[in-house]
């Protein structure tokens, strides 16, 4: 019996001194932890500082930050990397150009091409992003040959970085693997319209090619950036577009049509309201009510007495947008939906 308290002392007092090397151990790595989290984080605003310094500052100011950022060696050096690029997609102008020529000067361009060339799709991710956010369009065939990554989080980084780069040449090759891959359409409706206005001869070429020879099946990007661009010139083939077998696209032209809001396209616009399929009708009232011409008054009226509520919603919508003349007009109409539109006109205070 003595012996078994023994024991039991020995070992109550064992597993109280273990608890409490176990209590320090804690509270060691704890305060460790939290002492280098602040250390990089102390670190991270002083890189952010100098950032500041070379986009914001005076000459002076410029010229120290550029000198510090530069001066940075090691891990130090990989966290002037990581923030700068960070920073860049949110700068235009010569503050970007500032910061990228930083980038270049540390060797940046190489290192990124050594990423992308990697056998770990997450390096081949921050490769893409790399080249991307350098803006570097000599390397477009490169970003291209990306989009066969068989990795899809690889295909997505590099459709957004070949947006970045603003280079037309990526159109082409953007809108075929939306084609294949329609898990990215967003993101090649983002990358086309970063490509900006340069972008929209390349699309209407698209356009009119597949029109003529295509089945139509991966344009709806092409239109739906032609629409935000505003493309003026792109009215007539967006036109031809509404007749396409394809409805999605044919849709999306209607859409673009009315962004562009161009008058000219309102005789093919009201003769899509004829358009068997519902979504092209329903496309078209919305485009003809952005245009804002009560030329086509009448013929939105007659589509607002359909029995397809999608489309008889959008033409009562689109009177209401033509002015007091279309709430006239729309005020004979006995369709529930007109009546509806009538209503949430009048609680947003918009009858005049």
């Amino acid at each position: 019996m003595d012996g078994f308290l023994w024991f039991s002392w020995v070992l109550l007092v064992g597993f109280a001194v273990l608890s409490v090397v176990l209590l320090v151990v804690l509270v060691v790595v704890r305060a460790l932890r939290d002492l280098f989290a602040r250390r990089r984080a102390r670190a991270a605003d002083e890189v952010r500082a100098h950032i500041f310094e070379v986009v914001m500052g005076e000459d002076d100011d410029a010229a120290r930050g550029r000198a510090a950022l530069a001066a940075a060696r090691g891990r130090a050096a990989d966290r002037v990397e990581q923030q700068v690029f960070e920073m860049l997609p949110k700068l235009r102008g010569e503050s970007r150009a500032e910061l990228v020529g930083l980038l270049m000067a540390r060797g940046a361009e190489q290192r990124a091409l050594a990423l992308v060339g990697s056998r770990s799709s997450v390096r081949r991710c921050r490769g893409a992003f790399q080249l991307g956010m350098l803006g570097l369009t000599q390397h477009v065939p490169r970003l291209v040959r990306l989009l066969r990554d068989r990795h899809f989080l690889v295909r997505r980084v590099t459709v957004r970085a070949l947006g970045a780069m603003g280079d037309p040449r990526a159109v082409r090759p953007l809108l075929l693997l939306g084609e294949h891959d329609p898990r990215l359409t967003r993101d090649l409706v983002f990358a086309l319209d970063r490509l900006g206005p340069d972008a929209a001869p390349e699309l209407r070429s698209v356009l009119l090619e597949e029109m003529t020879h295509g089945d139509h099946l991966h344009l709806d990007p092409a239109a739906v950036v032609l629409g935000l661009l505003a493309d003026r010139p792109s009215v007539d083939v967006l036109a031809q577009g509404l007749g396409s077998p394809n409805p999605s696209f044919a849709g999306a032209c209607a859409e673009a049509l009315g962004r562009i809001g161009a008058p000219e396209a309102i005789p093919a616009l009201t003769e899509a309201l004829l358009d068997l399929r519902p979504n092209v009708r329903a496309g078209a009232a919305h485009a003809l009510g952005s245009i804002g011409s009560s030329v086509a008054a009448a013929s939105l009226l007659d589509v607002v007495d359909e029995e397809e509520p999608q489309v008889s919603r959008q033409a009562a919508q689109a009177l209401i947008e033509l002015g007091p003349g279309g709430r006239r007009m729309l005020a004979t109409s006995s369709s529930p939906y007109a009546v509806e539109a009538m209503a949430l006109e009048a609680i947003r205070g918009g009858r005049s």
